[in-house]
Parts: C-alpha cells; structure tokens; sequence
C-alpha cells in the first residue's frame, strides 16, 4: 500500500510541476565577442523560446547577480520594435519544432524534424553554479557533443535554445569544437505568472519551409558572399586557397548531409 501512495506522490508531483509555467533567461555566448540574451518559457511540455538578434557592447558586473545566478560579461535589450527576435516553439511529445529565420531580409517559419537527444548522464560530476547543484550530462548533436550541466532543484526537463530532456533545468551548456557556444542560466522566475511575448498569429502568417530547404538557400547565400569576397582579394601565383565549410552555429553537420 506504500509503495503505491509513494507513486502517486510523485506523479501528483511531477503533474504540479509540469503545469506550472517557467521562465528562465540565458546569456547565449556564441563568440567572445557577443553575448545575446535569450528567455524560454516552459508550460505544459511546450517551450518557447525568444531571442534577441543585436548584441550590446560588455558590460561590467560581478561574478554573481544580486539573484545567485550566473554572471555573464555582456547582455542585451530587448526592443520589441527594432530588434529581430529568434523563436522556438518546442512541444516535448512531438519530434517536430518551429523556428523563426530570417534569409535575405526577410522572416521565414522553418519546421525542424528535430533529432531525439540521447543523454549521457553516467557522471559522477556535480558542481556548484549560482545558487544550484548540478550534474553533468553529455549527448551529440549534429556534428558536435553537447555538455550540459543541469539541477534537479527545477524538475522541468528544458533548458536553451533546442535543448532539453533531461531530468532538470540545464543550468550551462556549451559544445565541444573549435568553435564552442555557450548558453548560462542569469535568471529564473518558477511558477511564472507573466505572458509569453509571442505574437503567434505574425508567426503563423509567415511563409513556411523545412529546414533543409531553408539551410540549402543560406548555404547558397553564404557561398555567394564568399564568391564575391574572394574574387576582390588577389591572386598569388602558386598558391591554392582550399575553403571547408564551418558554420557559423552550434549545428554543425546536418542528417541529410551524412548520405
């Protein structure tokens, strides 16, 4: 009789906290030199996430937040009216999400059939970030391996950007390669009783594309641009110029580029 009043604690538990509605803010660090800010919303196994498109010049601060969170060294405002802003809507049942693009001045719905992120958490690691305990958990991701550190303090299995699944909150997140991004927990606001700011409507007028049709015109786009840098630049006899694509975002190998 125990063992099954114990099992309805904890659903009745896990209930509660799924319904409750999250917001957390992370700097987005993509480069030493730019630090965006990126807020998600979680409610109900459906993520949202909202970030903004222009950095703003560092800032200085402490190592910690009046809040215990972790301090970044830049931030940005947010301007409804003059910032573009990136949205992620992510429902945690379906393999499918929506993402806001934009592609030669102009915003597209990209649906992503998002690959399912098989967490490594077999680690004996836990550290302190901010005010929360946490434990590390690894997992590859088109082309990179993702790290993340996340806290079971906030049984809510999301987390920045794409990324979630894990049994808490991920607190930091980076991935491993030359070129590493870098998402860290500065604020969290549990149970939030605020607004999503997410005009659904505007997103739903947009005009649609898969993500692989949409990657193919950026990479077009890109190629295009190097083109015309390369033939302004001059020639050395002898010498060969060979180019390898790195993207310029944590994706760095997509699943029909491996056939």
């Amino acid at each position: 009789m125990n063992k099954y009043f114990l099992f309805f604690l904890v659903s009745l538990a896990t209930t509660v906290s799924y319904g409750q509605k999250l917001r957390a803010v992370y700097e987005y660090i993509p480069s030493p030199m730019a630090t965006y800010r990126e807020e998600i919303y979680f409610q109900e196994a459906v993520k949202t996430s909202v970030r903004d498109s222009i950095p703003q010049a560092k800032a200085n601060s402490g190592n910690e937040d009046d809040d215990g969170e972790l301090s970044g060294s830049m931030s940005v405002m947010i301007d409804m009216g003059k910032t573009y802003r990136k949205i992620i809507i992510q429902n945690t049942n379906s393999p499918q999400l929506l993402e806001t693009n934009s592609l030669d001045s102009r915003n597209y719905l990209v649906s992503d059939d998002f690959p399912p992120l098989v967490w490594n958490t077999n680690y004996s690691d836990v550290d302190t970030l901010g005010k929360h305990i946490c434990h590390k958990a690894t997992a590859a991701y088109r082309g990179t391996t993702l790290v993340a550190y996340y806290t079971n303090d906030i049984p809510l299995p999301a987390g920045p950007y794409k990324f979630g699944g894990l049994p808490g909150l991920i607190v930091m997140l980076y991935n491993e390669g030359v070129n590493p991004h870098y998402w860290l927990l500065k604020e969290i606001a549990y149970p939030f009783t605020g607004d999503i700011p997410v005009n659904k409507e505007y997103i739903n007028s947009l005009p649609k594309l898969s993500l692989e049709n949409y990657i193919k015109k950026a990479d077009l786009e890109t190629e295009e641009q190097m083109r015309m840098m390369m033939s302004k630049m001059p020639l050395v006899e002898g010498v060969t110029v060979e180019r390898k694509k790195i993207r310029g975002s944590v994706e760095q190998v997509y699943e029909w580029e491996k056939n």
